[in-house]
């Protein structure tokens, strides 16, 4: 595919955020869902976006799913699943972080 594709983020992406990072930064440095909602995850959807194919892995395990892993900016490394919709879209669908 040409071009940028569309990338959603799904409910179930934000409530995983939620279960994985605090609400506000804490004292040892640990940053918060904000902090990575405004620094980690513009650069990961700007990949997605111009080149999912070559920047996920296909998940055998689960057909229709892949993953992109990085190097996170906040976090040591960062892993994104995602899927296409059927308008070719690229879903956001859970995350890990390190």
């Amino acid at each position: 595919m040409s071009g940028r594709r569309e990338v959603r983020v799904s409910p179930s992406f934000f409530e995983r955020l939620d279960e994985l990072l605090p609400d506000e930064r804490t004292r040892d440095g640990k940053p918060s869902a904000t902090d990575f909602l405004l620094h980690e995850l513009p650069s990961i959807i700007d990949l997605l976006a111009t080149d999912y194919e070559g920047v996920t892995l296909e998940i055998e395990e689960v057909p229709g799913v892949r993953v992109l892993v990085t190097a996170g900016r906040l976090v040591a490394r960062v892993a994104i699943y995602v899927a296409l919709g059927p308008d070719d879209g690229v879903e956001v669908i859970y995350l890990d972080v390190e």
